[in-house]
C-alpha cells in the first residue's frame, strides 16, 4: 500500500491530464477538448516521450494513440504499468483499431478503457471524467484503508470492555453515538446482539461465547443495526484477561465503523464484475458462475446448459442507426433477457453484441431446445422502439452441456461459442448444439452404462491414492483413496465421465462399497508392513443417505480387522448441507464406530457457521480452487487465512487439496495447515507406487 505522502501528493485541485497521440491534429483536438473542460495537459507526439513525461509528472489520467512511431501505445502502455503497478493511473487507448484482438491487447496491457476512432466527442468528455471519478473513488479507498490499519495500530478508534462477572458492557458515549447504540439504556451482551441482524448474529454469539467461555481471541466483521434505522459494518477484535483462576475475567475489545470503507468496495467489485452499459454480469463474473455451477452439478447429478448468443445484423444497425441507437438496443436487449429467464439463471453480457445464458439445473435437452426457440420466437413477435424506430432482432445460439460436452468452464464456453458461429454460418436466426447428433449421445450413454455394470463385475475398476504428508515433517501420514476405471476401449476413464452416470443409474451403491473396501483392505495391509497410516475415503451424495451405511462401514471394520481411526470419511460441504439436521445425525452415528470425519471442497458450497460448529468433524479440507492462486491473489489467501483460523478455533485440523508449488506449501504452512496434498508431493497412483513412495517418505 502506498504511503499516506504519496497518496496526497497524488490529488490536484485541477486534474492533469497526458496526451500522446503522433498526429498533431487529432492531439491538438483532444487539448482543446479537455482544456474546454477545465483540465490541465501535456502533450507528447511518441510513446517513449510519453513514458518520459509519465515518470515525471505522474499525470490523473492517460489518453494513449495505438499506432505511433518509436514505441506504439501497447509497449507505452506497458511501460507506464511498469512505473505505476498499483495501476492508480487510468490509460485510455485511442484506437482505429476495432478487431477484437486489438481490443484484447489494450486490456492486456494494462488499459483501463478504450475509445474508437473517429472519436465521438459528445462522449468523450464523459468516458474521460468517468476515468477521473474512478480513479478519485480508488484514491478514497486507499487512503481510507491507511486509516484505518494506521489508527488500529497507534490509537482505539472506538473501545469497549465486558466485566463477566456483572456481565457489564461498558462503551464511551461518543463510541454509542457512533455506532448508533441507545446511550439511555444499559448496555449487556444480549441487548448488544439485537442491535446484529439476524443473518450475522451466529457468528458474533459464537465469538463472544467463545472468548467468554474459553479465553479465545476474535476478530470479527458483522452489521449493526442502531436505533437511528442506519445499517453500520463494524469491524471489531478482542483480548481476553484472565483472573487468577485463570478462567476469562474481562474482555477488552475495540470497534471500527467502516462502512464507507465496505460500500467503496462493493462499488469497485460490482465494477469489476458488471458490464458497464447493461449492468449485467460480465465475462469473468459469468465464467465464475459456471465454474461453481459445475461444482455443484458434479455432485448433486444434473445438467448445466451454456447459451451463447449474437445478435443477428447488429453491425448493421450500428452503422444504419447510429453506435448511440445501437447502445440503446443492448440495453434494451439486456432487460428482455432478464424478464424472459427464470430467477437463478445467469444472463451475462460477453462482448460486444454477444450475451449468455447459464441454465443451472437444465432438465433434459429437450428443455432448453424448447427455452432457446421460445426465445427466438418471442424475438420474432415483438420490436424493440429505438429513437421512433421499430427494429425487431433475432438471434444466433450455440448451446453446450455439462458434462456432456465438456467439464470445464472455459472449455463449455468455447464449445457453446462454436456452437453459436456455425448457427450464425447457417444463415442465423436458430440455435445449434455443439453436438448436434443427439441419438450418438444416447448410443454413448447407454453403452457407458452397460460398461459400467460390467467393469464392476469384472474388476476393471481400481484405487489409487494421493498421498498426505504432515506440513512441518514432509513425511506421508495418510492417503485419499481415488476410484479410476480402466476401459478397455478408452483407457483412463476420469471420474467426472462416470461418478454422475453411476449416481444416476443407482450403480454408485455398489461402486461405492467396492471403494470403501478395497481401501480399507489396502490400508489394512499397510499397516501390517508397520506404516501408521489412515486413509480418506470420499463417500458421495446417494452413498450418504443410505440407510445401511453406518452398519456396511461398521461390518467391513471387523472383517479387515482395522482400527476405526484410520479411517477418514470425507463428505463435501454441498453433500452435508442439503438437509443438514439428517447429516448432523448421520454423522454422530458414524463418530459413534469411531472413525474421523472430513469437510471436503470446504468454501465450495453454502454452509452456514451456526450448522459447521454442529457437525462432529476432525477435518475441513481447502477447496484446491483457493489453493490455486493464492500467491497471485490477495482474495484467494484471504479465505486460506481465514478458513484455516476457523477450523482451528473449531479444534478441527486442516488439509490443503492441489498444493502444487513450494510457494504454496510454504505459505498453507506459515499460517498452520497441518497436512498438504497435491501434486507437489505426488499424483494420485497406483498401490504399488504408492508403497515405493512409503519408503522413500
Amino acid at each position: 500500500m502506498p504511503s499516506i505522502n504519496n497518496l496526497i501528493l497524488a490529488e490536484r485541485k485541477i486534474p492533469l491530464l497526458l496526451v500522446v497521440d503522433d498526429d498533431i491534429v487529432i492531439r491538438t483536438m483532444l487539448i482543446k477538448a479537455l482544456q474546454k473542460q477545465g483540465f490541465d495537459t501535456i502533450e507528447a507526439p511518441n510513446g517513449a516521450e510519453g513514458i518520459r513525461l509519465f515518470r515525471q509528472h505522474r499525470p490523473d489520467l492517460v489518453l494513449l494513440d495505438v499506432l505511433m512511431p518509436v514505441m506504439n501505445g501497447f509497449e507505452a502502455c506497458l511501460e507506464m504499468r511498469a512505473i505505476d503497478p498499483e495501476c492508480t493511473v487510468p490509460v485510455i487507448m485511442l484506437t482505429g483499431l476495432d478487431d477484437v484482438a486489438s481490443v484484447d491487447k489494450s486490456f492486456d496491457a494494462g488499459a483501463t478503457d478504450f475509445i474508437s476512432k473517429p472519436i465521438n466527442w459528445r462522449l468523450f468528455s464523459q468516458r474521460v471524467r468517468y476515468a477521473l471519478k474512478s480513479r478519485n473513488m480508488d484514491f478514497e479507498l486507499r487512503k481510507n484503508r491507511h486509516r484505518v490499519d494506521y489508527a488500529l495500530k497507534v490509537a482505539m478508534l472506538g473501545y469497549w470492555d465486558w466485566d463477566l462477572q456483572t456481565g457489564q458492557f461498558s462503551f464511551p458515549p461518543g463510541v454509542m453515538e457512533m455506532l448508533g447504540l441507545d446511550r439511555n439504556k444499559e448496555i449487556t451482551f444480549d441487548s448488544l446482539v439485537n442491535y446484529v441482524p439476524e443473518e450475522d448474529r451466529d457468528r458474533v454469539i459464537h465469538a463472544f461465547t467463545d472468548a467468554r467461555n474459553r479465553g479465545t481471541q476474535f476478530v470479527i466483521e458483522h452489521r449493526l443495526h442502531g436505533i437511528d434505522n442506519k445499517e453500520r459494518y463494524v469491524y471489531q477484535q478482542c483480548d481476553v484477561i484472565m483472573g487468577d483462576d485463570k478462567k476469562p475475567r474481562y474482555i477488552l475489545g475495540t470497534i471500527q465503523d467502516i462502512t464507507s470503507l465496505k460500500r467503496a468496495e462493493d462499488m469497485i467489485l460490482h465494477q469489476a464484475y458488471h458490464d458497464l452499459l447493461t449492468d449485467l454480469p460480465n465475462q469473468t463474473l459469468f465464467k465464475e458462475r459456471l465454474t461453481h455451477a459445475i461444482k455443484v452439478a458434479e455432485h448433486a447429478n444434473h445438467q448445466v446448459a451454456v447459451v451463447l448468443m449474437d445478435i443477428d445484423r447488429f453491425q448493421l444497425i450500428n452503422d444504419s442507426l447510429g453506435q448511440d441507437i445501437g447502445n440503446e438496443l443492448l440495453v434494451a436487449f439486456a432487460g428482455f433477457l432478464i424478464g424472459f429467464m427464470n430467477e437463478g439463471d445467469t444472463v451475462a453480457r460477453i462482448s460486444g453484441n454477444e450475451f449468455g445464458l447459464l441454465l443451472e439445473s437444465a432438465a433434459s435437452t429437450e428443455e432448453i431446445t424448447q427455452k432457446v426457440r421460445k426465445l427466438n420466437q418471442t424475438l420474432k413477435n415483438n420490436s424493440f422502439d429505438l429513437g421512433g424506430q421499430e427494429v425487431i432482432v433475432s438471434l444466433s445460439l450455440g448451446i453446450s452441456i455439462y458434462p456432456d460436452d465438456e467439464a470445464d468452464a472455459g472449455e463449455l464456453i468455447q464449445c457453446a461459442n462454436t456452437a453459436m458461429r456455425k448457427a450464425k454460418g447457417l444463415g442465423g436466426a436458430q440455435e445449434h448444439f455443439y453436438t448436434s447428433d443427439m441419438n450418438r449421445r444416447v448410443d454413448d450413454r447407454l453403452r457407458m452404462e452397460t460398461d459400467l455394470r460390467n467393469a464392476l463385475e469384472n474388476n476393471e475398476l481400481e484405487l489409487f491414492y494421493q498421498p498426505q504428508v504432515n506440513a512441518k515433517t514432509r513425511k506421508i501420514i495418510a492417503s485419499e483413496a481415488l476410484v479410476r476405471w480402466r476401459h478397455k476401449e478408452y483407457g483412463l476413464v476420469p471420474p467426472i465421465r462416470f461418478i454422475p452416470l453411476a449416481e444416476e443409474t443407482g450403480l454408485i451403491q455398489p461402486l461405492g462399497h467396492y471403494v470403501l473396501e478395497q481401501a480399507i483392505k489396502q490400508n489394512k495391509k499397510w499397516n501390517q508392513q508397520g506404516y501408521d497410516l489412515s486413509v480418506g475415503i470420499n463417500l458421495s451424495a446417494r452413498q450418504f443417505i443410505q440407510v445401511d451405511l453406518v452398519e456396511q462401514i461398521k461390518q467391513l471394520i471387523q472383517q479387515y480387522d482395522l482400527k476405526a481411526e484410520n479411517i477418514d470419511l470425507e463428505i463435501t460441504e454441498s453433500i452435508a448441507m442439503q438437509d443438514a439436521e439428517n447429516s448432523i445425525n448421520k454423522m454422530h452415528h458414524l463418530k459413534e464406530l469411531g472413525v474421523n470425519l472430513s469437510m471436503d471442497d470446504f468454501g465450495t458450497g453454502y454452509s452456514s457457521l451456526s450448522y459447521l460448529h454442529k457437525f462432529p468433524l476432525d477435518k475441513l479440507k481447502i477447496d484446491r480452487s483457493f489453493v490455486k492462486d493464492i500467491m497471485g491473489n490477495s482474495e484467494d489467501g484471504a479465505i486460506a487465512r481465514a478458513v484455516i483460523a476457523m477450523a482451528h478455533s473449531l479444534k478441527l485440523k486442516v488439509v490443503a487439496e492441489g498444493v502444487e508449488t513450494e510457494g504454496q506449501y510454504q505459505f498453507l504452512t506459515d499460517h498452520g495447515c497441518e497436512v498438504i496434498q497435491g501434486y507437489l508431493i505426488s499424483e494420485p497412483v497406483p498401490a504399488e507406487i504408492f508403497e515405493t513412495l512409503l519408503t522413500s517418505s
